[in-house]
C-alpha cells in the first residue's frame, strides 16, 4: 500500500524540480552565448548577447500573454443571468477568500463543449480563469470547485509567470542556436585554434557536424525541459488545491472525467486555442511521453487521492 502524502510536502517538492528545470533552461542559453562568443573570438560577446535576448524576449512575452490567450481562446466575462456561470462565480470567491488572495480573478467562459479550464496573469492583480461551457455542464459543485482550486493554485504560485518564462526562454534558445549553427557553418573558431597544425580536416568535420545538429538539439532540449517544468507544476496545483478545499475527491474525479474523453479532433483543439495553449489547460488528451504537456491523468489521480 502507498504510503499517505501530506500536500505541503508535495507543493515543496515539485516547486523546487520545477525552478531546478528552469535554472538547466538559463544554463543552455548561457552555454549557446559562450559557444557563439567562442567563435566570435571573445566569449564576453556571447555571454552578453544572450543576456540581451532574455531581456528583450522575456518582457515582450510576458506583457502580450493576455491579449493573445483570449484571442485565441474567444473567451467571455460572465454572464450572471446565466445560473451557471452565477455558480462558477461564487465557487471562485470562496475559494479566493480561502487562499487569502487580495482580489477575485476575473472570469471568462470559453465558447466551446470541450471541457477544460486554465489560468493566466503574471500576478493577482492581472490575474484571470478560463473554463469552458462543456465542462460546466459536465462537472458538480465538488468536482467545480476542485477544478477552480487547481487553477487559483496556479495563480497565488505564479506558476503562469514561470510557465511564459519558459516560453520565452525556449524562444531564446532557439535564436541563439540558429546563430551558433551558422557561426559554426561559416566561421573557424579564433584564438589558438586558428594556428593549429595537423588535422584541420577533422576540425572542419566536426565543425560541420556540430552546426548541422546544434540546432534540432538544442530545441529537443529546450521543449523537453519546457515540458518537464508544466508536468511538475500540474502535481504542484494539484496537491494546493487539496490543501485549498480541505478534501481530494472533487479535483479527483473531476480529472478523472476528462481523462475518460476522447481523443480531441482537430475542431476541438482548435475551439480551446490550438496546441498553442494546451501546457495551460488543467489537463490535454495527449499521449503520454517525454513530450506530453501534462503528467499521466491516473498517476495525478492516484497521488490525490493519497493526499491529506
Amino acid at each position: 500500500m502507498s504510503r499517505p502524502r501530506i500536500t505541503i510536502l508535495e507543493v515543496r517538492k515539485n516547486f523546487f524540480k520545477s525552478y531546478l528545470l528552469v535554472a538547466i533552461m538559463i544554463a543552455v542559453v548561457f552555454g549557446l552565448g559562450y559557444v557563439i562568443g567562442y567563435y566570435m573570438g571573445n566569449v564576453h560577446y556571447g555571454v552578453i548577447l544572450a543576456a540581451i535576448a532574455c531581456v528583450v524576449m522575456i518582457p515582450i512575452q510576458l506583457l502580450t500573454a493576455k491579449f493573445a490567450i483570449l484571442s485565441m481562446t474567444k473567451g467571455k466575462p460572465l454572464n450572471l443571468n446565466d445560473p451557471r456561470h452565477r455558480r462558477l462565480k461564487s465557487i471562485t470567491e470562496g475559494l479566493t477568500i480561502s487562499a487569502g488572495m487580495s482580489r477575485v480573478p476575473d472570469i471568462y467562459v470559453m465558447p466551446t463543449s470541450v471541457p477544460n479550464a486554465f489560468a493566466s496573469g503574471i500576478s493577482e492583480k492581472n490575474a484571470f480563469i478560463g473554463v469552458t461551457e462543456g465542462l460546466l455542464n459536465m462537472l458538480d459543485d465538488r468536482e467545480l470547485t476542485g477544478v477552480v482550486a487547481h487553477e487559483i493554485s496556479h495563480i497565488v504560485h505564479r506558476d503562469i509567470m514561470l510557465s511564459q518564462i519558459t516560453v520565452a526562454l525556449v524562444s531564446v534558445i532557439m535564436f541563439l542556436s540558429m546563430i551558433a549553427s551558422r557561426m559554426a557553418y561559416f566561421m573557424r573558431p579564433r584564438g589558438r585554434d586558428r594556428n593549429s597544425g595537423g588535422g584541420i580536416g577533422l576540425i572542419i568535420l566536426a565543425m560541420v557536424i556540430f552546426s548541422v545538429l546544434i540546432r534540432p538539439l538544442a530545441m529537443i532540449i529546450a521543449n523537453l525541459l519546457m515540458l518537464a517544468v508544466s508536468r511538475k507544476r500540474e502535481y504542484a496545483a494539484d496537491a494546493y488545491a487539496v490543501r485549498l478545499c480541505g478534501y481530494n475527491e472533487g479535483l479527483a474525479s473531476a480529472l478523472a472525467k476528462l481523462g475518460g474523453l476522447k481523443q480531441l479532433s482537430s475542431e476541438q483543439k482548435a475551439s480551446l486555442g490550438g496546441d498553442t495553449m494546451k501546457p495551460m489547460y488543467i489537463h490535454y488528451q495527449e499521449l503520454n511521453s517525454l513530450f506530453a504537456t501534462h503528467p499521466p491523468i491516473d498517476e495525478r489521480v492516484r497521488r490525490l487521492l493519497e493526499m491529506y
